[in-house]
């Protein structure tokens, strides 16, 4: 079976992208502690308890990521882990206040991903927004 033969269901296509934006943000959070303080993944290991292979192949994708092991590496970077659940379709009579919708006419029609996430560093906290 080749890679263009597997078919992944809309469902796992949503885990898929989750756990691939999370180790990204983990990523980038290390590349970011490392030129600020030097924090390596051997010290995010001895902090945890862990084997220091055990901390590569989490934030390579080769090894299970669970979210005691999310909540882990973020201690050890010292970053806060925030999660939102937008909703793909907002409340048209809600009482919030902000700039009236545009006019049909001038939204261009896009198309609607599976599983929308978006999951990135914003200043000093891991965040990860999942639309399901």
């Amino acid at each position: 079976m080749t890679s263009s033969d597997l078919v992944l269901g809309k469902r796992r296509r949503t885990y898929v992208r989750l756990i691939g934006e999370i180790r990204h943000a983990l990523n980038q959070a290390l590349v970011e502690e490392n030129a600020r303080r030097g924090l390596t993944r051997a010290e995010i290991a001895r902090s945890l308890g862990k084997n220091k292979s055990v901390i590569t192949r989490k934030l390579a994708g080769t090894s299970n990521m669970t979210l005691e092991t999310l909540a882990d590496l973020a201690y050890a970077l010292d970053r806060p882990v925030k999660v939102q659940l937008p909703s793909r379709h907002p409340d048209t009579n809600s009482n919030q206040m902000g700039p009236p919708p545009p006019s049909p006419q001038t939204v261009p029609r896009l198309p609607i991903l599976d599983g929308g996430l978006d999951a990135s560093v914003v200043e000093n906290a891991s965040v990860v927004a999942i639309g399901i």
